[in-house]
């Protein structure tokens, strides 16, 4: 016997973060942010497997830790210029997500942050992100295309481990070579 889908969940107006014990069910399709929320706390949907697509409003300044970790459907997220952090391991694991836009208030690439994104391609990071941490983008095998800006300062230790375009970011000698181990 399958279980209903959850297909919409009401906000309540007054909120303003969104975290883990706000979202019960897990069988959500897509989720639309009323605007007074602020802030998307650690872990918020963590394992939202079923998760295809979600419209972030200006009003968030932040993605927590985990926020999207495993949301294994997500295909795409578009990220408003508000947002100034996204958290460890945010998009760890949302292995259908194909593209993501980084806006340029942000200025650091986390811990994890699109380890096992693996349907990811190519990706632009701005010129604001001055530090890339460890494992980053550790086995997103089909990254064709990354850009380098060269205000990135800080490669952390395997940044870019099994990441498809593996060998062409080689050729960049900024780059260090731990970034390509575990």
């Amino acid at each position: 016997m399958n279980e209903p889908v959850l297909v919409s969940i009401k906000i309540p107006k007054n909120l303003q973060i969104i975290n883990r014990k706000n979202i019960e069910k897990k069988d959500i399709n897509k989720f639309i942010i009323p605007s007074s929320i602020t802030k998307l706390d650690d872990c918020c949907f963590y394992k939202c497997s079923s998760l295809t697509s979600i419209k972030i409003p200006s009003s968030i300044n932040e993605l927590g830790n985990c926020c999207f970790y495993e949301c294994s459907s997500l295909t795409s997220i578009n990220i408003p210029t508000s947002i100034t952090k996204i958290g460890d391991e945010c998009f760890y694991g949302c292995s259908s997500l194909i593209s993501i836009n980084i806006p340029s208030p942000i200025n650091e690439l986390r811990y994890r942050c699109f380890k096992e994104c693996l349907s990811l391609t190519s990706i632009n990071i701005p010129a604001s992100i001055t530090k890339i941490g460890d494992y980053c983008f550790s086995y997103c095998s089909s990254l064709k295309s990354i850009n380098i800006p060269s205000s990135i300062t800080l490669f952390r230790r395997g940044c870019f481990y099994k990441c498809g375009c593996e060998e062409e970011l080689k050729q960049n000698k900024r780059i260090p070579r731990d970034c390509f181990e575990l």
